[in-house]
């Protein structure tokens, strides 16, 4: 096929899509478009049936609900692209650079592309096995929430900051893959090969594991409330310390954090609190400025009026927590789940550095809240000047009076979010 021909085909589906008469659904199944450039091309909903897509360049593209059975993706660029509640059943995504695409709801279970031959039989066309392949693909900050990936192959693939909320991985075979800070939250893992893969950071609060192989891997900063590891395969997995494991209480880390910070570093020690538990606690008021908090679970913690300039919340659990009138000033909360978060009046607007005699150094950093999860959050009357929002989830926040002065908001979702005096509900999805 001529790329006139391919031009002719995507005008006619784009028509399609619009209802008008002289359009007609794209069905590019079964051809071989490999090498192409179809970046940002709609293809939302088109049929493409065992097509052959290796070394594409598919950057931005849509595919929203398109059929891509047993399709062929390896070697392609994908970012950014969406393929939500796409038909992915047996496609090839080898090596393929899926990073922050989203993959919602999409289905990558088995599946077989068959034709009939001129003998009447059928013949299998491409892998026999009919497994969705991800191996060493890249799906940095990809979207997987409730992906169907029931026992695809997965081998050293790059989920680091995925979020995959709710996804269905029964029998999946992940060994090496890397899930730093990746939010699994809900996922079903169960009887899945999760041997030497990294979880540092990840969130996994309530993820079923029945039978699950964790054998050498990195679980020592990750979130695991409510996860029944007694059921799952950890031999010589790096585990989270258990608070008989710790040599100081939670009390002792802020006290001596507290020196550090009024010593501005002579006295005391820097609080690491990396992948504890410190849900539903009363820190109302505490001061963690500086503090390492990577992994950490403060679900439903009181922190209202507290302090956490140039703290790291990376990849944390957030979610319901009061963060009213806090100052998160230069802080980083990239990738954390702040659902349904109180963040009233908090103050995520950028903070001066200064060196270590307290001189200012004519510089400030800006608050980091990319990837972040902050649905239905609550930042009414919030300082958001100049925070970077990159393909943060605002959908159903309260951003009422809050300052969006200079903030960065490409990719990011603000879908039915509240705005204007009256908090009428607002259609303002960001570009």
């Amino acid at each position: 096929m001529s790329p006139h021909e391919i031009i002719r085909l995507l005008r006619k589906h784009e028509q399609w899509l619009q209802g008008k008469p002289e359009g007609a659904q794209a069905d590019f199944s079964k051809l071989d478009l490999s090498g192409l450039d179809l970046s940002s091309a709609n293809l939302s909903r088109a049929n493409l049936n065992g097509v052959s897509l290796k070394n594409c360049n598919l950057t931005g593209a849509n595919l929203e609900n398109a059929n891509l059975y047993a399709a062929e993706f390896s070697y392609s660029t994908l970012a950014h692209a969406n393929l939500k509640g796409a038909d992915l059943h047996g496609v090839n995504f080898y090596k393929a650079d899926l990073s922050g695409a989203s993959l919602e709801k999409a289905d990558l279970r088995e599946g077989r592309l068959a034709v009939m031959t001129g003998k009447g039989t059928w013949q299998v066309v491409g892998s026999n096995l009919g497994r969705s392949i991800l191996d060493e693909a890249t799906l940095r900050g990809a979207n997987l929430t409730r992906t169907d990936m029931k026992a695809c192959s997965a081998v050293g693939a790059d989920f680091s900051g995925a979020t995959m909320v709710g996804a269905r991985m029964k029998n999946a075979n992940c060994e090496g893959a890397n899930l730093n800070h990746a939010n699994l939250s809900g996922a079903n893992l169960g009887n899945a090969n999760l041997k030497g893969c990294n979880f540092s950071g990840a969130t996994l609060v309530q993820t079923h594991v029945t039978g699950a192989d964790f054998s050498n891997a990195n679980l020592e900063t990750a979130n695991l409330v409510d996860v029944p590891l007694t059921l799952a395969k950890v031999t010589k997995a790096r585990l989270p310390a258990t608070p008989s494991e710790r040599k100081k209480t939670i009390e002792a880390i802020l006290e001596s954090h507290m020196k550090w910070v009024k010593s501005r570093g002579s006295m005391g020690e820097q609080a690491i609190l990396d992948g504890y538990d410190l849900s539903w606690l009363n820190l109302a008021g505490v001061d963690l400025s500086g503090a390492s908090l990577k992994g950490a679970n403060l679900s439903e913690t009181d922190l209202h009026g507290g302090i956490f300039e140039l703290a790291d919340f990376s990849g944390a659990a957030l979610q319901g927590t009061n963060l009213e009138d806090a100052v998160l000033s230069g802080a980083s909360l990239s990738e954390a789940d702040l659902s349904g978060a109180n963040l009233r009046r908090a103050h995520l607007h950028p903070v001066e550095l200064r060196d270590q005699n307290g001189i200012s150094t004519g510089r400030t950093w800006p608050t980091n809240l990319s990837r972040a999860a902050l649905l239905e959050a609550n930042l009414s009357g919030a300082d958001l000047t100049s925070a970077n929002l990159t393909h943060a989830d605002l959908r159903g926040a309260d951003l009422r009076d809050a300052s969006l002065k200079q903030a960065i908001v490409e990719g990011v979702n603000m879908e039915e979010a509240y705005f204007g005096e009256d908090g009428k509900r607002a259609a303002a999805a960001a570009s």
